[in-house]
């Protein structure tokens, strides 16, 4: 077993992606039912969403030519985030022909152990989901969260090996995400990195 280093992830609406070149983006989700309100006349913008592809890489920043899993412990951010107060908050990708980088970006400071291997396409109950592709990473994140108050997000790449993302629940504290990965199998790498909590995860064109 590999070993790794961060991804951000939340709950909101469908979010569909398609073009012919690159494609980039956020999806952050909220608690099932919310709204986000126009910002007031004189608020100030928030800050710009980073890159994906800005991400600082790993000590080694080698890409594996193989498929075994990745996995990481818990690691302490500068500020200290309560037991059972980390969550999925939001994803950021990129993607293109060559390769689709996806961020899973967690609502503290630290990141809790996680762990991205390939599996069948089922939730955390054992039930099977409905998601594209032929291969299907399972990117599993122990929180500590407690369920409820989460709705589903699912993204749409292309192009590029990931065909879909989805977001498919929380089970005994751990949250899970699905990507479905284009024409079987193919090399991967994960890391995590903190200040914020964050899992990134590369995923390389057979």
């Amino acid at each position: 077993m590999r070993s790794g280093s961060a991804v951000h992830l939340a709950v909101a609406a469908l979010v569909l992606v398609a073009c012919t070149d690159q494609v980039d983006g956020v999806a952050s989700p909220g608690p099932a039912g919310s709204s986000t309100a126009p910002p007031s006349g004189g608020s100030t913008a928030p800050p710009p969403v980073p890159s994906p592809r800005d991400e600082q890489l790993p000590d080694d920043p080698s890409f594996p030519t193989d498929t075994t899993p990745d996995s990481g412990p818990a690691q302490p951010g500068a500020d200290e985030d309560p037991a059972g107060s980390q969550r999925v908050q939001g994803l950021r990708f990129d993607s293109d022909e060559g390769s689709t980088r996806l961020v899973v970006d967690l609502s503290g400071s630290g990141v809790p152990e996680w762990t991205v291997g390939y599996s069948p396409p089922t939730g955390p109950g054992g039930d099977r989901v409905d998601i594209q592709g032929e291969a299907f990473l399972r990117v599993q994140v122990r929180t500590g969260a407690q369920p409820g108050g989460r709705s589903t997000s699912r993204i749409s790449l292309s192009p590029g090996p990931v065909a879909e993302a989805l977001t498919t629940g929380l089970a005994e504290g751990t949250e899970e995400i699905l990507l479905g990965v284009r024409g079987g199998e193919l090399p991967f790498r994960a890391f995590a990195l903190t200040d914020p909590g964050r899992i990134v995860i590369d995923v390389r064109s057979g």
